[in-house]
C-alpha cells in the first residue's frame, strides 16, 4: 500500500476516509471522506494541515500561526494544544471534504464561518474541560 506522502507526490491529492473523532462534528469517522492537495506555504490560521509526529498521521487545524512560522494545531473536538509543529512535519492541507454524500470546498462561505467559529470556542472548551476534572474526579 502507497504512503499518502507518495500518493500526494505522484497524484496531487488524496482521498481517503476519515477515523478518529479528534475533528467532530465537522468530520464523523468511518463515515466521512477527506480531500487533501500538496501545502502551499506558509499555511494560515484556520487551514487544516495533515501531518505526521512519531510516526501517527493527524489532521487538526491551526489556531494559530507563531512569528517564528511554526503552527499551533488543535482538533475541533479536543483542548489540547500541539506546540509547534513545523512545515517539515505537514505532509498536506485539507482543501475539501464529503460529509455524507455532499461535497464541501473549505472556500465555502459556511466552513469558514465554522471554522472561526471553532476556533473562537478554543478557550471556552479548555475552561470547561479543568472545570469539569475538578469537580468531576472518582
Amino acid at each position: 500500500m502507497k504512503s499518502i506522502e507518495k500518493i500526494l507526490e505522484e497524484e496531487k491529492v488524496f482521498v481517503g476516509v476519515t477515523q478518529g473523532d479528534s475533528m467532530y462534528p465537522m468530520l464523523v469517522s468511518g463515515r466521512d471522506r477527506v480531500v487533501i492537495s500538496p501545502p502551499v506555504f506558509p499555511l494560515k490560521k484556520y487551514d487544516v494541515p495533515l501531518y505526521k509526529r512519531y510516526g501517527h498521521y493527524t489532521l487538526h487545524r491551526i489556531v494559530k500561526v507563531t512569528k517564528h512560522g511554526k503552527y499551533i494545531i488543535c482538533g475541533d473536538n479536543r483542548t489540547h494544544l500541539e506546540m509547534n509543529v513545523t512545515e517539515k512535519d505537514i505532509i498536506g492541507v485539507l482543501t475539501a471534504f464529503y460529509r455524507d454524500d455532499k461535497y464541501v470546498e473549505c472556500t465555502d462561505k459556511e466552513y469558514i464561518r465554522y471554522s472561526k467559529k471553532v476556533c473562537r470556542s478554543l478557550p471556552w472548551r479548555r475552561m470547561k474541560e479543568i472545570l469539569k476534572s475538578k469537580f468531576h474526579k472518582d
